[in-house]
């Protein structure tokens, strides 16, 4: 990035003139250096908690390859990361805004004046975020890119249609509770020992929008305390399923949960809360790593990251050093199946949460596992669970 303050002013000051939409610079000490927002806006009721909590979210852990969205409450935002020479300078954070399906209901609860907080539709949000990218970095991005590398747009995608009665009753009942989507693939990152994977989902899952969104409501930390020390719980089961020994992660459970009680502030619970998370993960890597030999891990850990590429018994074998049939020999002796069963396994496990929790057509998701054609994918697919990818699909899909 080769952009100055200034320029990122005058980029930040046309976003606004021209959409309407709050825009803030946070420095790398959660300072907010400057702000284009409403006259209206900073006289509503909700303008200081959200600035706070603005000031405390932790950008820092995300990447700056792509802008990232996430939500407090009912409120859209996407940030874009500011690195230059490696060195993390902060977000430029847009926002807030409100989706189309419950502008209305907030608007009321917050001022007459419908001007206040922008209302648009997230394909907006998607196209405003691209510009604001490729002005500070001259990058092209696709939206599919974008919503590719942000959780938080997947479920809106799929059930933009579905989500207004449920969110209506939400704020009736004053309900406010942790995705269950990026929940359940976060405590199966930690489960599987998957370290490099966390950073996907980490600010989408239990330490980000329930929290936050509690915390407009209530300006309480209790409850966010309360909800980590459940979130510890969660991924203290996960690690043990995991192959984590029992009594380690009961023991790490009671520490973090000591800390966690001994928290004042928002950024030091999630900062805590993350610590948590990558040490279960670690660990539980680490116990995995022990079950097998220093070959056949390279050899897991291979196929593990490359179930979307081509793998062959010839690319493992030079990985490994092994001649082909010997590493057959071996890989079955130690793990019980063969390399081909592995894989499909492997790819078959992949495929599964892709069908739970995005909405990519079946046929694209067979054909970026590499499986020959439709018709191989079901077969193999049918083999390891019973049932289709469809009846799957059916299943255990969030609708």
């Amino acid at each position: 990035m080769k952009i100055s303050t200034i320029d990122l002013q005058y980029i930040s000051q046309l976003i606004y003139e021209t959409h309407h939409l709050p825009v803030s610079y946070v420095d790398s000490f959660g300072e907010i250096i400057f702000e284009y927002t409403s006259t209206a806006f900073q006289n509503s009721l909700l303008y200081a908690s959200l600035k706070e909590q603005l000031k405390a979210y932790p950008y820092h852990a995300a990447s700056n390859d792509y802008p990232i969205f996430f939500s407090t409450a009912e409120f859209n935002y996407f940030y874009i990361n500011l690195n230059m020479d490696d060195q993390y300078l902060g977000a430029i954070v847009v926002g807030p805004s409100l989706s189309l399906d419950i502008a209305e209901g907030v608007m009321l609860n917050i001022c007459q004046d419908e001007e206040v907080i922008p209302t648009l539709h997230y394909q907006q949000c998607l196209a405003i975020s691209l510009f604001v990218y490729y002005a500070i970095y001259q990058k092209k991005l696709t939206k599919t890119a974008v919503i590719h590398h942000n959780q938080t747009l997947k479920p809106i995608l799929r059930h933009e249609e579905n989500t207004a009665l449920e969110l209506s009753y939400a704020r009736r009942n004053d309900i406010v509770h942790t995705n269950l989507y990026y929940e359940k693939i976060l405590l199966d990152y930690v489960k599987n020992g998957r370290m490099e994977k966390l950073t996907e989902v980490l600010n989408y899952s239990i330490v980000e929008q329930a929290e936050l969104g509690v915390l407009s409501k209530r300006n309480s930390l209790r409850s966010i305390q309360n909800l980590m020390i459940i979130g510890v719980a969660l991924v203290c089961r996960a690690a043990i399923e995991g192959g984590l020994n029992e009594e380690t992660a009961f023991t790490l459970s009671d520490f973090y949960i000591q800390k966690l009680e001994d928290q004042s502030s928002l950024i030091g619970i999630l900062s805590l809360m993350e610590e948590a998370i990558y040490d279960y993960t670690n660990r539980v890597s680490r116990a995995k790593v022990g079950k097998y030999s220093a070959t056949m891990t390279t050899c897991i850990h291979f196929i593990e990251n490359n179930l979307y590429g081509e793998m062959t018994l010839d690319q493992l074998s030079a990985i490994c050093q092994l001649s082909p049939n010997y590493l057959s020999s071996l890989f079955k002796k130690e793990v019980g199946i063969s390399i081909s069963e592995y894989m499909q396994q492997q790819r078959i496990d992949e495929a599964k949460k892709l069908l739970t929790f995005t909405n990519y057509p079946i046929l694209d998701i067979g054909t970026l596992l590499n499986f020959t054609d439709q018709s191989y994918f079901i077969k193999v697919f049918k083999k390891f669970t019973g049932i289709t990818p469809k009846q799957y699909r059916n299943k255990f899909s969030h609708k």
